[in-house]
């Protein structure tokens, strides 16, 4: 029978045995397993928690960190900033419009000019000096930038870029690191001359992103076209373009007839003359991706010349369908780097025709071949595009020039070079009477390191458009959006040259490649 305590029982005990109370803490087996159904609801409120921490499965499912929230559904999830780091530079110009008219409404400004730079028409790019605007609308010191050869510049899905094409040969000088991309062109083969000659083969093209460059001077070589050397068993190949010792192989030039050369091998093989011979292979250097295709062979029912081989696919052979024609030649690479718009480079040349017409042109600078008794046009310079096969049987045996290479270097503007000091001059803003009293509001944000108000940044007001004050106070009046808010409220204008035209004026100071100023916007106030 069951007993508890250290004296057998006489007789079984029952529940009406045990005093309420008895059975104390000490007095149960910490081993006991008390079936959850015979334990009571713990009414105990939540203010009795006097201390000790809960833990986290009895609060919900999920991780608890310092990055989660515990949200009404009882789960642990991030919070989602996406929203807020889309937005901060809104927040920001918010912040700046509040901060402005407050100044306006304070102060019992006349008047005031705001500028949030979402365009460059509120500064005067004639006084200022090293400014550049950034797509993001902030205005930075401008960067050592690399020179040589042209340069341009475009917006492309709202990053900013910086383009150097070179033309012609020329040196490619870096004062900092960074990325580049770059597209190598050289220059196309010569059609072939004489009669039924094959299309020149487009310029061998390379092309790679973010390459690594360094502070020194690039020798870049931009390759002339092939030029027909009039001679019946004549040849003109394409010459190569190079930079950063990376190698873009001259077009193989198209053969003529009548003894049947083979068309030249080079980034693209040149066409075989319509009186025999093989064409030309491309892709020189077996580079991946390739440089350039093979050419069309001739037709050997209908002596046309073979089509000249393209930067994006193989030249074409004759068609047997109509005895005579030439071989179009295979169409060029696509390539945005140049104008952020995509061009075709490296065409094929067209191959003669015997009696037929002359092969089309393909896609990138490229001429069609001579029909017989036609003129026979040259390749579009820079363009590395093959000439079409000539049909002249007598001197000077024409043919068409192979188009020049070129070479398009590209990167994010600013991204090479360090930051330089800076000075941003507005616009000028006509006032009715000559103001005593000047307000500055503007907000700034740090690219690199962390800008010192009145060390890093200065300020000055002037009220005749040329005449400044001495550098104006500025005081950080807190962050929003990421941004900083400066303001220099109440400056007194009575020492200064007397006028309605109001200018601010900003200099950014101690600039370099561990610190970087940026200016989203600025509020010229006045009364």
């Amino acid at each position: 029978m069951s007993y508890m305590g250290k004296v057998r029982p006489t007789i079984a005990l029952t529940s009406d045995d045990i005093e309420d109370g008895a059975i104390l803490n000490v007095d149960v087996n910490a081993s006991a397993a008390i079936a959850n159904s015979k334990m009571a609801t713990d009414t105990t409120n939540a203010t009795n928690l006097a201390s000790g921490t809960v833990p986290t499965a009895r609060l919900g499912s999920g991780t608890a960190s310092s990055s989660t929230f515990l949200r009404g559904d009882q789960t642990y999830a991030a919070v989602d900033t996406s929203g807020i780091v889309a937005n901060q530079d809104d927040i920001a110009l918010l912040g700046f419009k509040v901060a402005a008219n407050g100044s306006l409404a304070r102060y019992n400004l006349v008047d005031q000019s705001i500028d949030a730079f979402e365009d460059a028409s509120g500064v005067d790019a004639s006084a200022s000096t090293n400014e550049i605007r950034d797509s993001a609308n902030y205005y930075t010191g401008k960067q050592g930038s690399p020179t040589g050869g042209t340069i341009t510049t475009y917006t492309d899905s709202g990053t900013d870029y910086t383009v150097h094409s070179f033309l012609s040969s020329g040196d490619f000088v870096v004062s900092d690191s960074g990325d580049v991309d770059y597209l190598i062109v050289a220059g196309g083969g010569a059609g072939g001359g004489y009669a039924i000659g094959g299309g020149g083969g487009g310029g061998g093209v390379r092309t790679a992103a973010a390459l690594g460059v360094t502070a020194q001077t690039y020798g870049i070589v931009v390759g002339a076209g092939g030029v027909f050397d009039n001679n019946p068993n004549g040849y003109g190949d394409g010459q190569d373009s190079s930079a950063f010792g990376v190698t873009g192989s001259g077009g193989g030039g198209g053969m003529s007839g009548p003894s049947g050369h083979n068309g030249r091998d080079g980034g693209s093989g040149g066409g075989a003359s319509g009186y025999g011979g093989t064409s030309g292979s491309g892709n020189a250097g077996s580079y991946s991706p390739v440089e350039g295709y093979d050419a069309g062979p001739r037709n050997t029912s209908n002596y046309g010349g073979g089509g000249g081989g393209g930067a994006g696919e193989v030249g074409e052979t004759p068609g047997p369908s109509i005895s005579g024609n030439g071989g179009a030649g295979g169409d060029g690479i696509q390539n945005a780097y140049r104008t952020g718009s995509p061009v075709y480079y490296a065409g094929g040349g067209g191959g003669a025709g015997w009696v037929g017409v002359g092969g089309a042109a393909g896609q990138g600078g490229a001429k069609a071949g001579q029909t017989s008794g036609a003129g026979v046009i040259a390749a579009d310079p820079n363009s590395g595009g093959g000439g079409g096969g000539g049909n002249d049987s007598s001197a000077p045996f024409e043919s068409g020039t192979g188009g020049s290479g070129i070479v398009v270097i590209r990167f994010v503007t600013g991204a090479l070079g360090t930051s330089e000091d800076m000075t941003l001059v507005s616009n000028a803003q006509t006032a009715e009477s000559a103001p005593t009293t000047g307000d500055l509001v503007m907000t700034i944000s740090n690219g690199t390191g962390t800008t010192t108000p009145n060390t890093d940044i200065k300020a000055y007001i002037s009220r005749d458009g040329s005449a400044y004050s001495s550098a104006v106070t500025l005081v950080d009046q807190g962050d929003t959006g990421g941004h900083t808010i400066l303001t220099a409220n109440g400056v007194d204008l009575s020492g200064i040259t007397s006028g309605t035209s109001m200018r601010w004026k900003i200099e950014t100071l101690n600039q370099g490649a561990a610190k970087e100023t940026r200016v989203q916007a600025v509020s010229l106030g006045w009364s």
